[in-house]
């Protein structure tokens, strides 16, 4: 019954707006007219700082103002405008309103599958207006300041969207959001037969049917030249179910003779690592040593490294291993499973990877480990365990990579040789300085020379700076300029 009462507010909802709004222009007042035009006239939906730069756009400017000064009644209108970015500012200024009734207003633009040009940060995209809407009323997702549906308001969104047509990117999401329940499946597996929905064929697989592995195993993505296969795989990985197991042994052998990766590579190794058993654990194995085209072969290990770490069980450990050692893959997550179950090893290959630090260049980017809300910066974590059991030996690695490091790496050393104070760094560190052309390092080097507060290292970086004329120039000239200025230094 509940589900009748939702599909007969739709069809109402889909009969009275359609595609087409109804806009009544005389509800406007010309002021805020004068503000939609300006809008109108970009064209495009951008977020209060865009480009790389980060600066502030006019048609932001326009949308404070337009938020400003249009009354609610007038935003709610104007959701209805022919213009799909007014149509998106609008409804985004209402969302600031307390009072707003935003749930009509989004059930009503389900159809709404305009598409507009977005720019937010240095992102430009496009995106359906009726997604747009509805990204806003998500909670904890795009303007967090914006009014939220509520969780009841919300599990009833997803029920319209499960249950009529639309085309929306939300209905994608609001199916795997999908409780499982003999309702719910039926539903499912009706959009998988009649609408080839992959993101239903990926719920079903969910239930774990037996019934459903031959729509599985039959499964294409149409139209598509390439990827076919993507939601199969991820199907799959829900129901790792030893019918499949035919189908992903000779998927892996053809992908594996192939000259060029394909990204559905990446829910290919998922799938089989999904089964956590050995007889998978020697697919994985096959493209370490039979991959055809040596230049293809990196991408087959990256995914394989993804895939044993979203199915861990410890089954998969000596293949971990077996990455870092030779195949220099190496994140938090993987050190900390890796580490307890063999602390001497772990420890020789992490002296090894520190040795080699410009290999593992992503080390220092940092990740979140179970139960942490800051991320972690591996490199770091490499050097205190170093230190802690081979202090010289961490020493001489921080001296050399102090002198020879890439720029992503220096910051890590250059902090940690500020933090242990070892004199034999301020060599280390000046030597960088006197070549180094690149501000990153130069800039990093010369904060952790000053931080020592020391009148005489102070006088070695003014005579540096007269021997290597890349200090003084451009935006990194001036900014070391600055730097000896606000800290005294002549």
């Amino acid at each position: 019954m509940k589900h009748l009462v939702t599909i007969i507010i739709l069809t109402f909802t889909l009969n009275c707006f359609g595609q087409h709004f109804q806009f009544d222009k005389t509800k406007i007042s010309r002021q805020t007219e004068i503000i939609v035009s300006k809008i109108a006239k970009t064209n495009e939906l951008m977020g209060s700082a865009v480009y790389y730069a980060g600066i502030r756009p006019a048609q932001y400017d326009n949308f404070a103002e337009l938020q400003n000064r249009a009354t609610q009644d007038e935003l709610v209108e104007l959701t209805n405008h022919p213009n799909g970015v007014v149509r998106c500012y609008s409804f985004w200024a209402l969302t600031y309103k307390p009072s707003a009734n935003l749930l009509p207003i989004v059930l009503a633009h389900i159809v709404d599958t305009a598409s507009v040009n977005t720019q937010f940060g240095c992102i430009g995209s496009r995106e359906k207006v009726g997604d747009f809407f509805i990204n806003l009323v998500t909670p904890q997702y795009v303007d967090l300041n914006s009014k939220k549906l509520t969780a009841a308001e919300y599990d009833y969104l997803d029920s319209i969207l499960v249950y009529t047509p639309n085309t929306l990117y939300a209905k994608g999401n609001a199916i795997n959001r999908t409780k499982q329940n003999e309702t719910s499946y039926e539903r499912v597996r009706e959009l998988v037969l009649k609408e080839n929905n992959q993101s239903a064929l990926v719920t079903l697989a969910k239930f774990k049917r037996e019934q459903d592995i031959p729509l599985i195993l039959n499964n294409r993505l149409k139209g598509e030249r390439y990827d076919q296969l993507f939601f199969t795989y991820k199907a799959i990985s829900e129901f790792p179910n030893n019918a499949f197991l035919p189908l992903l042994k000779k998927s892996l052998y053809e992908a594996i003779d192939k000259g060029a990766w394909s990204t559905e590579w990446r829910e290919l190794y998922k799938a089989i690592a999904s089964y956590k058993n050995d007889t998978v654990l020697q697919l994985l194995k096959v493209p370490f040593t039979q991959t055809k085209h040596e230049n293809i072969r990196q991408y087959h290990i990256d995914f394989i490294f993804a895939a044993v770490q979203d199915f861990y069980i410890p089954i998969y450990d000596d293949l971990l291993w077996t990455m870092w050692e030779n195949e220099k893959k190496i994140n938090t997550k993987v050190f900390n499973l890796l580490y307890p179950t063999n602390p001497d090893k772990a420890f020789q290959l992490t002296k090894k990877t520190l040795q080699n630090a410009d290999d593992f260049y992503y080390l220092n980017t940092g990740g979140f480990s179970e139960g942490e809300e800051t991320p972690v910066n591996l490199l770091a974590v490499m050097l205190d365990t170093v230190l802690v059991r081979d202090r010289p030996y961490a020493i001489d690695i921080i001296n050399k990579n102090v002198r020879e490091i890439n720029v992503h790496q220096f910051p890590t050393f250059a902090d940690k040789a500020l933090k242990l104070g070892d004199t034999s760094f301020v060599s280390a560190v000046f030597d960088r300085l006197k070549t180094e052309d690149n501000p990153h390092i130069y800039l990093k080097a010369t904060e952790v020379l000053i931080a020592l507060k020391d009148k005489e290292i102070n006088k070695r970086i003014v005579e540096t700076a007269k021997t290597n004329p890349a200090l003084r120039k451009d935006w990194g000239g001036k900014e070391f300029t600055k730097l000896l200025k606000d800290n005294g230094i002549k």
